[in-house]
């Protein structure tokens, strides 16, 4: 008997292994074509040595809040964007939906329906910028609960409509800058877009005083998280699959000039929020070095490897969404989705918590890090009251440590 399992599963191995050698080169809809690049890897030492800073991490509203991918503090208060398409108030520990983007949905596999709030920040007179992936950025008045779309999904800019705004800006002039992470890829698919290292990313501006909205950068890598820079001049931008931080002078004497801020990082760099000592936290999903490569690294010099890897989860996750149509059962859409979006694959994700923070010239000067992994799949600091608050885009909660 035993024999015979071992005989089974040794075949279903070798039918497995002859179509996954296959999937890449057989013609699918799919348009999914991976490149090699090669990575590189930090060491963790000096101001990135390992410690168990976040171990200790306090978890705020357990189970209340579902991916709260940004926060900002605003009068005493915490607002935060999460799964599901609501903005909320947090004051100690009372919860106030603020406002609501999309539809009434079924659950994350209809994200798109539902909205999901990015980026969020105020400006200086209290209002709130806020980015819907699905519909795009919204300035809401907190206190009314009003909701004011200022630049729309679908919008055309030179030719490619705006389709996944990501983060944003807004300096003192009212303009709004912001990411678009892909032209190519929805954020519900946004694993796609990494695994493929394609470069449809740009970075654009809502010009306050002309009411129009046009692109500074193009071609660039995952473009994530953006703050402005030490100056009133520049940004500064997250490169997600770069693994970098990049910064661009939008106006001024030195306007276009685009330099390396910081490089070689260890994670892949989400949202940038300044530091009350004029310096910037940087949060990261998970942590890599030399001593600890991440997924990406291993895969970074086979393509094809990866061209499989999304050709079979498209392949499974679409039997199964059209499974759905005649099964409507909440369950299986769940499964179909993480499937054919990728979700999945975040389970691979080392469970290794890391925030870093640089000063004002990009140089790391302290590390937090969470070997446990006690928190993971970071999204953002922010730093208030002698804490910091950790945001997350897929955690069941809001972390919290001292600063």
């Amino acid at each position: 008997m035993f024999f015979r399992l071992l005989k089974c599963a040794f075949r279903f191995f070798i039918y497995f292994l002859i179509v996954f050698l296959v999937l890449p080169f057989i013609p699918l809809s799919l348009d999914f074509e991976p490149v090699a690049y090669k990575s590189t890897l930090p060491e963790f030492k000096g101001a990135l040595a390992p410690n168990q800073a976040l171990d200790n991490v306090e978890y705020l509203f357990p189970n209340q809040v579902v991916g709260p991918e940004s926060l900002e503090q605003h009068g005493g208060s915490i607002y935060a964007g999460v799964v599901g398409g609501q903005i909320l108030k947090l004051t100690g520990t009372k919860i106030t939906p603020v406002v609501k983007f999309g539809k009434k949905c079924e659950g994350p596999w209809e994200e798109d329906i539902c909205g999901r709030p990015l980026g969020l920040r105020f400006d200086k007179k209290g209002k709130l910028y806020a980015i819907d992936a699905y519909s795009g950025i919204h300035v809401v008045d907190v206190t009314k609960g009003f909701v004011t779309p200022l630049v729309p999904n679908g919008i055309d800019l030179d030719g490619h409509p705006l389709s996944f705004a990501n983060d944003l800006v807004v300096d003192n002039d009212d303009n709004v800058l912001f990411t678009e992470t892909s032209t190519k890829w929805p954020l519900k698919k946004i694993l796609y877009s990494v695994l493929e290292h394609e470069n449809s990313g740009r970075v654009l501006m809502y010009d306050a005083k002309t009411k129009r909205t046009h692109i500074l950068l193009e071609d660039l890598y995952c473009p994530n998280g953006i703050e402005l820079g030490p100056d009133s001049d520049s940004i500064i931008i997250a490169e997600l699959t770069k693994n970098r931080l990049l910064k661009y002078y939008y106006r001024g004497p030195h306007k276009g000039d685009l330099v390396v801020f910081a490089e070689n990082l260890p994670g892949e760099p989400d949202n940038i929020r300044r530091t009350p000592r004029g310096g910037y936290w940087v949060a990261f999903a998970s942590g890599r070095s030399s001593a600890k490569p991440s997924v990406l690294d291993h895969l970074s010099a086979y393509p094809l490897v990866r061209k499989s890897v999304v050709r079979l989860l498209y392949l499974l996750g679409s039997a199964l969404k059209y499974a759905t149509t005649f099964y409507n059962w909440v369950p299986l859409k769940d499964v179909a989705s993480r499937i054919d979006n990728g979700w999945i694959l975040y389970e691979a994700v080392p469970k290794y918590g890391l925030i870093i923070e640089l000063d004002a010239s990009g140089k790391v000067v302290r590390s937090l890090h969470s070997p446990a992994g006690k928190i993971h799949l970071i999204s953002e600091v922010l730093e208030h009251d002698g804490y910091l608050y950790l945001g997350s885009f897929r955690n069941r909660f809001i972390g919290r440590v001292k600063a």
